[in-house]
């Protein structure tokens, strides 16, 4: 699985340059290894390339891929839509989750708290890209959201996730990333128990390079990592 190590590198070498276009210092952006399509042995052996944050889109997939690598002290993210009852796979496990889209998450997550007294960090998703498919808050909500939960002691809030639409058009994936952006700094203004501006997650591997100089402080990769031919 030599072309693990390349394809590692080759990214890690265009997140460094994207920060340093950005003017941004270096290591200020974490790389997640998107792994849905690969099971626990490439994952593994990604890890032994030195990469340390790994992320499902499933959460039978993460229960059962950590599982598979209990003891490997590698970081497990979650990032898919998550259903109620599918809470309980993912909150014991995952490091971060993304994808909290709704107020139905953030109370369950509240009372899964009071249940195991642990604390599961989470990202607020916006919907940023104007596809009707996709999941997360509106724009004109998430601040609302946020001052409603932001002190509660039941929940740890990290910060916000969002996708671009799927367009050949750069100006349009860099104008949703700057509105998620802008929504962010101005969230910084509503930080208290349950609510830290620290993390932006967007930028997957086609477009992770125009997140970056919009201030992602994770980027979400997948296919450029684990593509023999280094998609």
């Amino acid at each position: 699985m030599e072309y693990l190590a390349k394809n590692l590198a080759r990214v890690r070498e265009m997140i460094m340059q994207a920060e340093q276009r950005a003017g941004r210092p270096a290591g200020s952006v974490q790389l997640c290894a998107v792994s849905k399509t690969v099971d626990h042995q490439v994952i593994s052996a990604m890890h032994s390339c030195g990469q340390q944050i790994f992320a499902e889109n499933r959460a039978q997939s993460l229960r059962d891929k950590a599982n598979l690598l209990a003891g490997t002290g590698l970081s497990w993210h979650f990032i898919g839509p998550l259903q109620t009852n599918k809470i309980k796979y993912v909150y014991p496990v995952a490091e971060l989750v993304h994808s909290i889209d709704r107020r139905e998450l953030l109370d369950q997550f509240s009372a899964w708290h009071q249940k195991t007294g642990r604390l599961c960090p989470i990202l607020l998703e916006v919907h940023i890209s104007g596809e009707e498919a996709k999941q997360g808050f509106d724009c004109e909500e998430i601040l609302d959201v946020i001052a409603e939960y932001r002190n509660s002691g039941h929940l740890d809030i990290r910060g916000m996730m969002g996708m671009a639409p799927f367009v050949a058009d750069e100006n349009i994936v860099r104008g949703c990333f700057r509105r998620l952006r802008e929504l962010f700094e101005r969230s910084r203004d509503l930080q208290s128990t349950a609510y830290r501006a620290e993390h932006l997650s967007m930028g997957m591997s086609g477009d992770f390079a125009l997140a970056i100089a919009e201030g992602a402080t994770i980027v979400r990769i997948g296919t450029a990592l684990f593509s023999e031919t280094g998609g």
